[in-house]
């Protein structure tokens, strides 16, 4: 009786613990890890301001926008001007950069494999892009020699010194291991890439739950994500901490 009554008590804790952990962690549909939305349809989504972007039409989600509201505004404290590049991308969106890149003349007489690896140095397969979650943002420049100009520099300083304090971190640093950070795997260093890893990380974990490469179909090259190890090498190739 009483070794019943130990068992029925821990199945009720650990029941209290899983309902607890689903409660705190959101979740997230394939439709939305593969990009396969409309932001500006969807009630997690907010378009980001003109006077805060280079373009019309960004969007971002909600609590991502609110963090970067407060990350520009102690940024022009500094007297450094964040400007959004880019944001949401949708499945649709990611499949026209990766296969206008895909029929490049260079690429003639490449096989498909080397192909794909090479594009992916910077650009992500349709369905594993960060930039679907509507989490990631692109600032100021896509070219890291920005960042080692004097203004650039600027800017890369004031982020690596305080954009983790509004949730905000380099994702794709360098691929050396540092003080501090594993070596990693996947695309180069993009100094203009940044996560807000509060929502980040658990789209990251629903991810790697519910996603397969049997997901990723539908653009140029999607027979090579098994024999590339996209999911294991790219989506999860990120910056990590020892």
């Amino acid at each position: 009786m009483m070794k019943s009554a130990k068992l029925a008590l821990i199945f009720c804790v650990q029941l209290v613990i899983t309902l607890s952990f689903l409660a705190q962690s959101p979740e997230y549909p394939k439709e939305e890890l593969l990009g396969q939305i409309t932001p500006s349809s969807h009630p997690a989504f907010s378009l980001v301001p003109e006077e805060f972007s280079s373009r019309a039409g960004i969007y971002l989600r909600s609590e991502v926008l609110v963090a970067f509201e407060k990350l520009r505004e102690a940024a022009l404290d500094e007297g450094i001007e964040l400007v959004i590049l880019s944001g949401t991308r949708t499945f649709s969106h990611q499949r026209s950069i990766w296969e206008r890149k895909w029929e490049r003349p260079r690429y003639m007489g490449w096989d498909e494999f080397d192909k794909a690896v090479d594009i992916l140095t910077y650009s992500s397969m349709p369905g594993t892009s960060r930039h679907h979650w509507g989490t990631d943002i692109d600032f100021n420049s896509l070219e890291n020699s920005y960042f080692e100009s004097a203004e650039g520099y600027e800017v890369y300083e004031f982020l690596d010194r305080c954009a983790s304090e509004f949730g905000f971190k380099q994702v794709y640093t360098s691929k050396e291991s540092t003080s501090g950070h594993k070596a990693r795997t996947g695309y180069n260093e993009e100094k203009w890439h940044w996560s807000y890893l509060p929502t980040s990380e658990p789209m990251l974990r629903a991810y790697n739950e519910l996603i397969t490469t049997q997901d990723l179909t539908d653009f140029k090259g999607a027979q090579e994500t098994d024999s590339i190890k996209v999911i294991a090498k790219y989506v999860n190739g990120i910056r990590t901490k020892d």
